[in-house]
């Protein structure tokens, strides 16, 4: 059982993150009127981003030295709910 001595969400902590994005292969269109969508994305995306963490008395961090390789990442620009009508073309991407 997990169990501390003070409330939880009372313990200061900081978590740091930082992620490069990449792109390319063209890009695709996606757009579908309900919910409201539009947007443009690069066929192949990655991502790489190390992280950590500290807390009273604990801390991680990632091995930045460490190549991973992204199961799934996705780059582009998208419009959607109430910025984008179903019926409003969207002027950077073309879609509808």
């Amino acid at each position: 059982m997990d169990q501390r001595a003070a409330p939880a969400g009372e313990t200061p902590a900081t978590v740091s993150l930082q992620m490069t994005w990449k792109g390319g292969g063209g890009r695709r269109r996606l757009a579908a009127a309900a919910p409201a969508f539009a947007g443009r994305f690069f066929r192949h995306a990655r991502a790489r981003g190390t992280f950590s963490g500290t807390e009273d008395g604990f801390a991680f961090v990632s091995d930045p030295l460490k190549r991973v390789r992204s199961t799934f990442a996705e780059l582009g620009t998208e419009r959607n709910g109430r910025f984008l009508a179903a019926a409003i073309q969207c002027a950077r991407c073309g879609g509808r």
